[in-house]
């Protein structure tokens, strides 16, 4: 049996089950995806890094077809919005957007008894919501009860002044058992790494391909920084620039845009 040692440190056995079913998660047939984590297997150390393995699946996955190594970034690429939590907050917002929110970033709300910096007010349907975003470096850290308790604190006072403000956490990781049980209890809308399941995070992105720019593999962090910085944080804020207006924000040799959108498009956006 081979082990994983995780990014926090501990070590867990590799789950050659699990590791199969995110690979067939990501649309690859049953039979290449068991032949892909075999290849791996037999090419891991007896004790190797998670990180180990990521690069390892990401190669192999390359060889197949481009696009299955995108979608399999795209829970790496969540992270690499950090490492501060603003990026994945315009991130959201843009995602909301493309569902028919209304959103405003940052916004400062009175509560009865202080003034709150709400990272999202999102409107729709004539419902508003009070958003918080709760990023993590390591999706080995849970959303946990004191991250829903945050924004429930937030939410009390405020609500004497604003009754119609519906609260809504907002993580890039999965949650703790306490902290859903908590949120359904009091009403407090959630949206996570696999939760809600008809609504998670991953299902909100991959329904409208609405994948974040840190998912494009050929490229380095000061590019990323720059397209992040100009408001580029979704693959779709590219898509509907030209070349040359993108150049022209960013600084970017347009060669190397070039090769970023025919990158993006393998994803069928």
């Amino acid at each position: 049996m081979k082990k994983i040692i995780k990014k926090l440190g501990g070590e867990e056995l590799f789950d050659e089950k699990k590791f199969c079913q995110n690979l067939t998660n990501i649309g690859i047939d049953y039979s290449t995806s068991n032949k892909i984590c075999r290849n791996i297997y037999d090419k891991l150390p007896s004790i190797a890094k998670s990180s180990e393995v990521f690069k390892l699946t990401l190669n192999e996955l390359k060889k197949i077809n481009n696009y299955y190594a995108l979608r399999y970034n795209l829970k790496k690429a969540i992270f690499d919005l950090g490492p501060t939590g603003y990026p994945f907050e315009q991130y959201f917002a843009k995602i909301l957007a493309e569902y028919g929110y209304e959103t405003i970033i940052n916004e400062f709300v009175e509560g009865q008894c202080l003034s709150y910096e709400i990272d999202i007010i999102a409107v729709k349907d004539n419902q508003r919501y009070l958003i918080e975003c709760k990023f993590h470096q390591s999706f080995e850290i849970p959303s946990d009860l004191k991250n829903v308790l945050y924004i429930y604190g937030r939410w009390i006072d405020i609500k004497e002044k604003y009754s119609e403000l519906i609260p809504w956490l907002v993580t890039n990781t999965r949650l703790s058992e306490e902290a859903i049980v908590f949120a359904q209890c009091r009403d407090i809308k959630l949206t996570a790494w696999k939760y809600p399941p008809d609504e998670s995070l991953e299902k909100l992105i991959e329904e409208k391909n609405l994948y974040p720019v840190t998912i494009i593999l050929n490229t380095n962090k000061f590019i990323i920084k720059k397209l992040i910085e100009n408001h580029y944080v979704i693959t779709n804020d590219l898509l509907r620039d030209d070349i040359e207006n993108i150049f022209r924000k960013t600084g970017i040799e347009k060669n190397k845009i070039k090769k970023i959108l025919d990158e993006i498009k393998i994803l069928g956006i």
